[in-house]
């Protein structure tokens, strides 16, 4: 029993690190759709569900299971997805907040995503495979940067969840002036995994010996930071900063902070999306300047009031994204690839078509998505009014878990996240090993930078970044096992 378990865990470390490739480098092409909503079923869910069944059978018949939830993380993970259910129960039955089928979806969801925390510390067990893990990161960083960069000057194509239509799986292509995705499904879940990547990288860096893994370990990083400047993330661009000066503080680099400033300073001065965004960021939406429209009669202001069309603008396409209807069709010309288009603008909003969707995108929060959850936690203070009942987005982590799980989801939410930081941070004070150390140090900036991204995003319900939060987060814990037992 003991060799075959042995054997088992030995192969079954690569099954996992396939998965951490496979869900970053695959696109999302939806398999089955789901009523009701535009978020599908896709293969990256039946191998997940697959990969825990295997874990799941084998702590079983090892006699492991009440081993692994005894853990502290794991039982506060288990009172999780219980005030889940109550909440459910009380969606469903009592609020009748939610369409039943959707919030098992959604609740589901979690707990497959969740569960790879404690299947992620089982499976990390020597040093070497801490360097596969790094190893295995680096060329899969690349892979994504370099299929970026494929994206913005070389038209491969992209695949995308933006709207209801570009879900169903279309072939799509970038537009001169959109923002990149890579092999996500869209460029803020593009940004928040530059971020974790170079939050846990700025910390590894400096843990390696060898100078040409140095070099193309800075290489990669530098790449990464331009693909997040090419998504125009601003929230994301304050995380990585958060991230790297955490990384920074923790491994004693503290001199490096300021090279990082200088570097983020050159970065805003030079012309780009990102700098533009920022800008409109504090004249629009903080300082209310900029140039707005003025209705000339009060016919305009009654018919923006229904919303009918005040203003004519010519613009490029929202999305920018375009669909090629032809499968060999040659490189496209510039009036094919600025889809230009006509925007309704109403009275009081700008007029410079960045500006108008910095101001938008502010107003979607705070007058629509962020009173919705506020109205939630008002009406079930405790359980919330259940998984899917704010939406697919609230662009806001925190206040999405307070409207649809109540304080008592919330607060047990946050109890694993401290719990995890707690474990991490007692293993980071005793280690010896470089190496360990540094990893631990960057899984804390990664968790921090990721929460900071959940201010204005909501990053644990997206896909592909949550699962990949999760697996570095038991990535981290199984290196405190691996601490304890050197």
């Amino acid at each position: 029993m003991q060799k075959s378990l042995s054997i088992f865990n030995k192969y079954f470390f690569w099954v996992v690190l396939f998965l951490m490739a496979f869900i970053p480098l695959y696109p999302k092409f939806p398999i089955l759709n789901v009523a009701g909503t535009f978020v599908a079923i896709r293969i990256e869910d039946f191998l997940i569900a697959v990969i825990l069944g295997i874990w799941i059978l084998k702590i079983i018949l090892t006699k492991q299971i009440f081993a692994v939830f005894s853990e502290e993380t794991n039982k506060i993970l288990m009172v999780f997805f219980f005030v889940g259910l109550v909440s459910l129960f009380s969606a469903i039955f009592l609020t009748q907040t939610v369409i039943p089928s959707l919030a098992l979806l959604h609740f589901f969801r979690r707990v497959e995503l969740m569960l790879l925390l404690p299947l992620a510390v089982s499976v990390v067990t020597t040093r070497k495979q801490l360097i596969a893990l790094l190893v295995a990161g680096l060329v899969i960083v690349s892979l994504v940067n370099g299929y970026a960069f494929g994206q913005k000057y070389f038209d491969w194509p992209v695949i995308s969840t933006g709207n209801s239509e570009f879900s169903k799986g279309l072939i799509l292509h970038l537009s001169p002036e959109a923002r990149v995705s890579s092999t996500f499904a869209g460029h803020y879940d593009l940004a928040v995994f530059m971020v974790m990547v170079l939050s846990i990288g700025s910390a590894v860096f400096f843990s390696l010996k060898k100078l040409y893994m140095k070099a193309i370990t800075f290489i990669i990083l530098l790449s990464s930071v331009i693909v997040l400047v090419m998504t125009a993330a601003r929230l994301s661009f304050v995380s990585v900063l958060i991230g790297i000066a955490l990384s920074l503080l923790l491994t004693g680099k503290k001199w490096f902070i300021l090279v990082m400033i200088i570097v983020s300073v050159a970065i805003l001065a030079y012309p780009s999306q990102l700098r533009e965004r920022l800008i409109a960021t504090v004249s629009v939406s903080i300082l209310q300047e900029g140039e707005r429209y003025v209705s000339t009669n009060a016919d305009q202001q009654q018919e923006s009031l229904i919303n009918i069309p005040t203003l004519l603008l010519q613009t490029s396409s929202s999305s920018g994204l375009r669909h090629n209807t032809s499968s060999n069709s040659a490189s496209p010309s510039a009036e094919s690839t600025i889809a230009a288009q006509i925007s309704d603008i109403v009275p009081g909003e700008p007029t410079n078509i960045t500006d108008l969707a910095v101001y938008r995108s502010y107003g979607i929060r705070f007058d629509q998505e962020w009173p919705r959850a506020i109205r939630a936690v008002i009406k079930n203070p405790f359980l919330g009014t259940g998984y899917s009942s704010l939406g697919l987005a609230t662009d806001n982590d925190f206040l999405r878990s307070l409207g649809e799980v109540g304080l008592l989801g919330t607060i047990s939410f946050s109890l694993i996240i401290l719990t995890i930081l707690k474990q991490l941070w007692l293993s980071f004070q005793k280690s010896k090993d470089k190496l360990i150390k540094y990893s631990l140090a960057g899984v804390m900036a990664m968790i921090i930078a990721f929460i900071s991204n959940g201010i204005f995003i909501d990053v644990f319900e997206a896909s592909k970044v949550a699962t990949l939060f999760w697996l570095f987060c038991g990535f981290g814990l199984a290196l405190t096992k691996l601490n304890e037992n050197s």
